[in-house]
């Protein structure tokens, strides 16, 4: 049995289900619709993920201060993987046995419950983090291209990172994963073709870290012997401030980007701080009149009335994810009419080319990717850490755009 609770919100009333108030959808009755959610709570990967479930809730919550959707209130299952894929598939498994309508995933471990969801006919949000079902499953919907998924042998990505580390003078890159993620270690071989096409070279490549490593001492040692002057990190949060620490402990100076080092808990922890200043990240800063300012602003605003947990600040990976996720559910559930479906949700929204999560998104999001037909540019708003603050790069808090990259293999 997978441990988790329920969330729920208030009733109203709604006609047009069967006479006891039930339809023959799961997870839908006449005042409400039941959503699974699967969060690495605990476990290896916990440092970036487990605060994303005060996240959904809060998404859940402002959704049904609204008046739910088509008058139906949204309630919430949620379920702790563990960091475990077994657990996780278990967690799937338990969740369609409680009849709920869809499952929205913010875990590093949503490759091991796919097939089973897939099977099940389940609608699945989240990103493609984890790995390439994202791509080529009908059931399953990122808010971002599925760059992780090989359509006829060929990735595509995009090199926005590569471009942010041009313009910082970057000339010799390392790139590091973890070895038990399929989308890490895809990840790291397209930043690798990504540096090419910019220009870069590439320095050095581990792209067999163990899962939640702190442990970077040989890594930083080839780096040193190969003169790199930049290290790209696809790691959870704790194995940033290793390996940021471990950099600095070496005397090395090297401008570094990590995915998930945006985080509130890095300016609450002196020892993360001091590691990880003056690094970049992807990020949403409510300032600098970016494209995102304004829906970024009714983020924080919503998490700070209806996240009890929320210590304010910027909100990590692993919060936006969860965020988004479900924003992503709610959109689907919209689409899908009075009298919702799984099949409805799931052909409605496969439809949709213009979504942006309510504004968050600097490039508009396009379902229709199945075929791996993604949008040739995409773009992203980046921050630096500057002592206790993410400041956005470049200051004036523009995007910065980048192109379509294949891989092959």
């Amino acid at each position: 049995m997978v441990v988790g609770l329920v969330v729920s919100g208030g009733l109203v009333a709604f006609s047009g289900n069967t006479a006891d108030g039930q339809s023959s959808t799961p997870g839908v009755t006449s005042k409400t619709i039941t959503i699974g959610m699967i969060n690495d709570t605990t476990g290896v990967a916990a440092s970036t993920f487990a605060d994303g479930v005060g996240t959904a809730e809060a998404r859940i919550a402002l959704q049904n201060a609204e008046g739910g959707v088509d008058g139906r209130k949204l309630k919430l299952i949620v379920l702790n993987s563990e960091s475990s894929g077994t657990t996780l598939q278990t967690a799937a498994q338990e969740l369609v046995g409680d009849g709920v309508f869809g499952v929205v995933v913010d875990s590093a471990f949503t490759f091991s419950g796919s097939t089973y969801l897939t099977q099940q006919g389940v609608p699945v949000t989240g990103d493609t983090f984890d790995g390439p079902e994202w791509g080529t499953a009908a059931n399953m919907f990122s808010y971002g291209p599925p760059t992780y998924t090989p359509y006829n042998g060929t990735y595509y990505g995009y090199d926005e990172v590569s471009i942010l580390l041009k313009k910082l003078g970057v000339k010799r890159v390392a790139v590091l994963a973890y070895n038990y993620s399929p989308s890490a270690v895809t990840s790291a071989k397209e930043t690798a073709a990504a540096d090419t096409k910019a220009g870069l070279q590439n320095c050095y490549e581990n792209l067999s870290v163990p899962f939640g490593s702190v442990d970077f001492t040989a890594d930083v040692l080839q780096m040193k012997a190969q003169h790199c002057d930049a290290a790209i990190g696809t790691f959870v949060a704790a194995s940033n401030v290793a390996l940021a620490s471990a950099i600095q402990n070496a005397g090395l100076k090297m401008t570094q980007f990590y995915y998930t080092s945006y985080d509130q808990t890095t300016l609450q922890s002196s020892a993360a701080e001091h590691a990880l200043d003056g690094t970049y990240s992807e990020g949403l800063v409510a300032a600098g009149h970016t494209t995102t300012e304004a829906a970024t602003a009714k983020f924080y605003a919503a998490l700070k009335k209806y996240d009890p947990s929320y210590p304010g600040g910027v909100p990590d990976l692993g919060a936006t994810n969860s965020w988004d996720g479900m924003d992503v559910m709610i959109e689907g559930l919209k689409l899908a009419g009075p009298h919702p479906t799984r099949a409805a949700f799931i052909s409605k929204l496969r439809t949709v080319k213009t979504y942006t999560i309510g504004g968050l998104s600097a490039s508009p999001i396009d379902f229709n990717y199945l075929s791996g037909k993604f949008p040739s540019t995409q773009c992203a708003n980046f921050v630096v850490l500057k002592g206790t603050k993410f400041d956005p790069y470049p200051a004036n808090g523009a995007v910065i755009c980048g192109g379509l990259v294949p891989l092959s293999g």
